[in-house]
């Protein structure tokens, strides 16, 4: 009984963490609902597993601006380098591809979600494990940078 009111608290801390707001110093992008996760490595012998390699980061970008902003980049303490992708079929095959930008509309949301667009986190410093938090910036074309707290999942 214990351990699954553990379980049902570490849930609970983590939706409430991901569903913060956090905004850039006068900035019009709002980062909302943002949250990590280590991507799984596929060995040879098909078994899955989560050491190292690279890590996506997902959240909605909120712009309260009148103009169209773009986000163009960023970086993380967890990450050597940080790229913007999106997700694409190809076929029967789903594929993610590197983006130079992507557009946050006026007065609206850029979803970012599994299997469409993310932000890549690439050859991660150290594993990404449920619980943690990584510090995440992000640059954008004409707004300020925006940094965040993201509640890995």
């Amino acid at each position: 009984m214990r351990a699954f009111a553990i379980i049902v608290l570490s849930c609970a801390v983590a939706v409430f963490a991901g569903s913060s707001i956090a905004q850039g110093a006068d900035s019009s992008i709002q980062v909302q609902d943002a949250w990590a996760r280590q991507a799984p490595m596929m060995p040879p012998m098909g078994h899955m597993h989560a050491a190292g390699g690279n890590g996506a980061v997902y959240m909605n970008l909120r712009n309260t601006g009148q103009e169209t902003e773009t986000l163009v980049g960023g970086s993380s303490d967890a990450a050597e380098s940080v790229e913007l992708h999106e997700t694409i079929r190809e076929g029967d095959v789903m594929r993610m591809r590197p983006v130079t930008k992507l557009e946050v509309p006026a007065g609206g949301v850029l979803e970012m979600k599994p299997g469409g667009m993310h932000i890549m986190l690439i050859d991660l410093k150290r594993d990404l494990r449920p619980g943690d938090r990584i510090h995440v910036t992000l640059n954008f074309d004409h707004a300020a940078p925006v940094s965040v707290e993201v509640p890995v999942r």
